[in-house]
C-alpha cells in the first residue's frame, strides 16, 4: 500500500506529468475548437466577414494591459515563491482588477469610435469578453501558483469546452442557432462567464484566511509593484496582435479580405503556441519557487528547453514541409500558394516564440526588467516599422515577415541575458544533441515528403520518430522524470 502511496505522490509531484497532463488536456480540446469550429465558422462566413471580426477582436486585445496591467505574472511570481502571501494579496490586487476593468473600458470604447469599430453589433460582447477571459486568467494565476497544475489544465480548457457544444448547435445541420458572428460571439460570452464562476469557486478554497478589507496603501503598493509586469505585458500585446489591425486599416478596400487571409495561418500558429503557454505557465511558478528558496534553475530550465526541443523541431518542420497540403485542405476560401507562404513564415515563427516561452519565465520569476522592458520595447518599434514598410507592398506576408524578425531579435537578447545574469553554461553534448536531432528530423521529413505517404500519415509517422529520436537521444531523459514541481 504504502508503495502505491509513494508512487502516487510522485507522479503527483513530477514536473514531466504535470506538464505533459497540461499538454494533453490542451492537445484534446484547443484544436478541436480552432480547426473545427473556429475554422468552419471562416469558411461558411466567408474570409472578408471573418477578416473584419479578427481585426476588431485583436483590437480589443490591444487594450489587454489595462485589464492585466501585469498582475497575472507579478501574481504567480509572488505567490509562487510564497504561498502565504495569497490570502492577504488576493483581495487588494482583485480590487486593482476592477478599477482597470473600468479604465479598459472608457479607453478601449472611445479608440473604438475614431476607427469606425464600435458601429459593428458584436463590438459590445468582444469587449466583455475580453474583461472576463482577463479574470479567468488572474484567477488562475492563483491556483498555478500553489502549483495545483491538473486543476488549472481543466480550467484552461473549459471555456473552449463549453464553447465547441455550444456552437456546435449553430453548425451542425439540425443546429438550432442561426449562423453568424454575432451569435458566434455570444457562445465565447456563456462559456466564459461559466468558467468565471468555475475559477471563483476554486480560487475560494485555496485559503480559509482572507483579508477582505479595502486597503490603500496595500492598493498602492501593488500597483506599483505591477508596473515593471504590466509594461512587459503591454510591450509584448502590441507586437502580437498590432499587425492584423494594420492589415485591415492600411490595405483600404481589401484590407478585410487579407486580414482574413492571414488570419486562417495566425489561427494555427496560435494554436500551436498554446503549447508554449502551457509550459511557461508551469515554469513559471516552478523558476519562481526555486529563486525564492534560493535553489538552482538549471535542471529546471535543462528540462524546459528539452521538451520544448523535442515539441518544436517536428511541428516546425512539418508545417514548412506540408504547408501547401495543409492550407488547402483547411480552408476552401483561400489563395493556397500566398496563404502556404504566410503559412510557413508564421510556422517558423515557434522556433523563436517556443524557447522564449522557456526563457521568458526565468527572467520574469528573476525580475529581470532591466533587460526585458527595453528589449521588448525595442521590439515593439520594430515590429510596427517593418510592418509599416512591408505591408503595402506584400500584404499579409509582410506582417508575417514582421513578427519573425522581432520574435528572432527578442530571442536573442533573451538567450544573451540568460547565459549572462543566471551564470548558465552551454554543454557541448547539449549542442551536439540539439543539432543531431534537427538534422535527423527535417532527414525524415524530406524522405517522407519524397515518398507517395499522404501528408496526414506523415505527419503521424514524423510525430511518434521525433519522440523516440528524442528518447534515443537522451534529451528526454531520467533527469527529466526525475525533476520535481516542489
Amino acid at each position: 500500500m504504502s508503495s502505491n502511496i509513494s508512487f502516487t505522490q510522485h507522479i503527483k509531484h513530477s514536473f514531466l506529468f504535470n506538464t505533459l497532463f497540461a499538454l494533453l488536456v490542451n492537445f484534446a480540446i484547443k484544436p478541436i475548437w480552432v480547426f473545427l469550429i473556429d475554422r468552419t465558422v471562416q469558411n461558411q462566413l466567408g474570409s472578408e466577414t471573418y477578416g473584419m471580426y479578427f481585426a476588431i477582436f485583436n483590437f480589443t486585445y490591444l487594450f489587454q494591459i489595462f485589464l492585466d496591467f501585469g498582475l497575472q505574472n507579478f501574481n504567480q511570481t509572488e505567490i509562487g515563491s510564497d504561498n502565504s502571501k495569497f490570502g492577504k494579496s488576493f483581495a487588494g490586487i482583485l480590487s486593482v482588477k476592477l478599477v482597470l476593468i473600468v479604465i479598459y473600458l472608457l479607453l478601449s470604447v472611445s479608440v473604438a469610435y475614431s476607427l469606425g469599430y464600435a458601429s459593428y453589433s458584436f463590438f459590445p460582447w468582444l469587449i466583455i469578453n475580453q474583461i472576463l477571459l482577463s479574470l479567468n486568467i488572474f484567477l488562475r494565476s492563483n491556483i498555478s501558483a500553489h502549483r495545483q497544475f491538473i486543476k488549472d489544465s481543466f480550467l484552461s480548457v473549459l471555456d473552449k469546452s463549453l464553447m465547441i457544444i455550444g456552437c456546435l448547435f449553430m453548425l451542425a445541420p439540425w443546429g438550432w442557432i442561426t449562423l453568424s458572428i454575432d451569435h458566434f460571439v455570444w457562445i465565447q460570452t456563456v462559456a466564459l462567464s461559466i468558467t468565471t464562476l468555475f475559477c471563483i469557486f476554486y480560487n475560494l478554497h485555496l485559503s480559509s484566511s482572507f483579508q477582505w478589507e479595502f486597503d490603500f496603501k496595500f492598493f498602492k503598493s501593488i500597483v506599483g509593484k505591477a508596473v515593471p509586469f504590466a509594461l512587459i505585458y503591454f510591450f509584448m500585446t502590441i507586437y502580437y496582435r498590432i499587425d492584423s489591425v494594420m492589415i485591415e486599416k492600411m490595405l483600404g478596400a481589401k484590407g478585410a479580405l487579407e486580414t482574413g487571409i492571414y488570419a486562417q495561418s495566425y489561427r494555427i500558429m496560435e494554436s500551436v503556441n498554446n503549447i508554449g503557454y502551457v509550459v511557461a505557465g508551469v515554469l513559471l511558478p516552478l523558476f519562481a519557487y526555486h529563486l525564492g528558496k534560493k535553489s538552482s534553475i538549471q535542471q529546471v530550465l535543462q528540462q524546459g528547453y528539452n521538451i520544448m526541443l523535442t515539441v518544436i523541431v517536428p511541428i516546425v518542420a512539418g508545417a514548412c514541409f506540408y504547408a501547401e497540403d495543409i492550407i488547402s485542405t483547411l480552408y476552401t476560401d483561400t489563395q493556397s500558394d500566398y496563404s502556404s507562404m504566410i503559412f510557413t513564415v508564421l510556422a517558423l515563427n515557434f522556433i523563436p516564440v517556443g524557447f522564449l516561452y522557456v526563457l521568458g519565465p526565468l527572467l520574469t520569476a528573476g525580475k529581470v526588467f532591466k533587460v526585458m522592458i527595453p528589449c521588448l520595447f525595442t521590439a515593439t518599434l520594430l515590429n510596427i516599422s517593418i510592418n509599416y514598410l512591408s505591408i503595402p507592398t506584400w500584404g499579409a506576408l509582410g506582417a508575417a515577415f514582421a513578427t519573425f524578425f522581432t520574435q528572432i531579435f527578442v530571442l536573442l537578447v533573451y538567450s544573451i541575458s540568460t547565459l549572462i545574469l543566471f551564470k548558465i553554461s552551454i554543454r557541448m553534448d547539449t549542442l551536439w544533441k540539439t543539432i543531431g536531432y534537427i538534422t535527423l528530423i527535417m532527414a525524415l521529413d524530406f524522405a517522407l515528403k519524397s515518398s507517395a505517404i499522404h501528408w496526414m500519415y506523415a505527419i503521424v509517422i514524423s510525430g511518434i520518430c521525433s519522440v523516440c529520436l528524442a528518447l534515443l537521444l537522451r534529451i528526454i531523459g531520467k533527469s527529466t522524470l526525475q525533476l520535481k514541481i516542489s
